[in-house]
């Protein structure tokens, strides 16, 4: 049964994933140069979807509750509106956050 300390240590790998793709520069840095970076939001979406799920937790929560947060935070994410009209770096970043958060949600109700 996955824990919040496994939802840490999957935020931390979404982050490192990020930190990796992105090399040395920012989002913020990229999208004021008017760059894209699609694959660097994607990490960025996964990695702020896992801490709002980690905030929403309880801390003795587990198994089912977790599964039950993630589920709801995955469709909260789904259905979000995206500030301007949605760019391709904003629908990576949902679909980055959409993913990790089904993804915990799979993993925690098979257990």
């Amino acid at each position: 049964m996955l824990v919040r300390d496994d939802l840490r240590a999957l935020r931390a790998s979404a982050a490192a994933a990020w930190s990796e793709t992105m090399g040395d520069a920012t989002s913020c840095a990229l999208a004021k140069d008017g760059r894209s970076h699609p694959a660097g939001k994607f990490h960025e979406g996964r990695t702020a979807a896992l801490g709002e799920l980690l905030r929403a937790c309880p801390a003795d929560a587990a198994g089912e509750t977790i599964a039950a947060l993630a589920a709801s935070r995955a469709d909260e994410w789904a259905a979000r509106a995206m500030p301007g009209g949605g760019s391709r770096d904003w629908e990576s970043y949902r679909a980055g956050g959409v993913e990790a958060l089904r993804a915990v949600a799979g993993v925690l109700g098979d257990s």
